[in-house]
């Protein structure tokens, strides 16, 4: 991911070599975007889930659910299928043989939504209080599975194509960065000043590094100089406006458009290196919590039938 590789990124085979229009047709350049897979499934099910959270504490001392008998009880057996359905996953991705139960798309879909619903469940049934040493082992075990799993859904959605779609990588948004860079061909009649600063930036911003730290610095660090460079580009374009040779100011809008699209290209791709790095050692963790949960479930579910 050095600068040299950005440099010899794809270009946009619908440029004209004079800096003018592109060939294009225009209903391609006029195609709107394509959301990313699932991209309001997780923020739907977490705000359904808060709602019915927030509704459930507010009568949480009426007595409408008691885990031991009635619709509470029935709630912590749902919440433990459902949990103990998310092992269907794994076993689907892992074994070939199990392909009859459906693609893996579709059971990381059911996985993503059953780590919501699980617990929701689980807290509904517990009704906010806590009860045994192990009734209360196999809650707080729940909740930090469920809170890896909502940092695991952070780390796959910033190495793949929205959060069901196919895993991205640098080169792709490499690419777009330099699709995006000839943009600005048609936006401005000489934009090598814009394209030299630009340059400058993806030798600061995208130099290859396989440092855990280094990373994560240029990923902190990064929104700040994204704004910085927003604003020194627009500035200049702006005192460009009053020459006479400068660009037309119906130009500026499109040329802040493209030079957003071009800083989000830069971020995933800067970022991409450390979110790939934090997803495979959230993987060497998450396994063992849910096995600590699976653990904790069983010897709750066998106390309170028991005893």
């Amino acid at each position: 991911m050095t600068a040299t590789l950005v440099g010899t990124a794809g270009v946009n085979p619908g440029a004209s070599p004079s800096g003018g229009e592109t060939a294009e047709p225009k209903s391609k350049k006029q195609k709107a975007p394509r959301r990313p897979s699932g991209a309001f499934e997780l923020p739907v099910m977490l705000t359904l889930s808060f709602l019915v959270l927030g509704y459930a504490w507010t009568r949480r001392l009426e007595g409408d659910l008691t885990a031991e008998t009635g619709l509470g009880y029935f709630l912590g057996i749902g919440g433990a299928l459902a949990m103990l359905t998310l092992l269907l996953y794994p076993l689907r991705k892992r074994f070939a043989g199990l392909r009859f139960i459906g693609n893996v798309r579709n059971w990381f879909r059911i996985h993503m939504m059953l780590g919501i619903i699980g617990p929701v469940l689980i807290i509904l049934h517990s009704n906010f209080t806590l009860g045994s040493l192990n009734s209360t082992m196999a809650l707080f075990a729940m909740l930090v599975v469920a809170g890896s799993g909502l940092i695991g859904r952070l780390f796959y959605s910033r190495i793949h194509k929205g959060l069901y779609g196919r895993r991205a990588s640098v080169r792709e948004y490499l690419n777009d960065m330099e699709d995006l860079k000839h943009e600005f061909d048609t936006d401005m009649p000489d934009p090598s000043w814009l394209l030299e600063t630009l340059k400058d930036y993806e030798a600061r911003r995208l130099t290859q590094s396989q440092d855990l730290w280094s990373n994560l610095h240029r990923t902190i660090t990064g929104p700040v100089s994204r704004y910085r460079l927003r604003r020194d580009v627009m500035r200049r374009y702006a005192q460009l406006l009053g020459r006479k040779d400068g660009p037309r100011r119906d130009r500026s809008a499109l040329v802040k458009q493209h030079l957003d699209s071009y800083l989000y290209a830069v971020a995933r791709a800067q970022s991409f290196a450390l979110y790939e790095r934090l997803f495979a050692l959230w993987h060497l963790f998450h396994l063992p919590l849910f096995v600590i949960l699976v653990f904790a479930a069983i010897v709750h579910v066998v106390g309170v039938h028991l005893y």
